[in-house]
């Protein structure tokens, strides 16, 4: 598991923007914790419009827990972050 310290560091690096939601949402990330393989994958997913009366909100949470085993953005951008800090 990922020290605070380097999560911390991760995180700021994002804030800053010397690394990108690439970097993070990584084929190995995808390979690892979704039945997709790559970013450009799982974008795909999201071709479709919602169905009526459904926000755009509901519709990438719902996407998430098809394809990944997240319920939600937050929990799959904390393990992407912890993952990156691991390397």
């Amino acid at each position: 598991m990922s020290s605070k310290v380097a999560i911390k560091g991760v995180m700021k690096m994002l804030d800053e923007g010397s690394i990108s939601t690439e970097d993070l949402l990584s084929d190995e990330f995808f390979k690892r914790y979704s039945s997709v393989k790559s970013l450009e994958e799982f974008e795909g997913k999201f071709n479709t419009a919602p169905a009526n009366g459904v926000t755009k909100e509901k519709y990438a949470q719902e996407i998430i827990r098809t394809y990944t085993e997240f319920r939600n953005i937050d929990e799959m951008k904390n393990k992407a972050i912890e993952l990156y800090a691991e390397e």
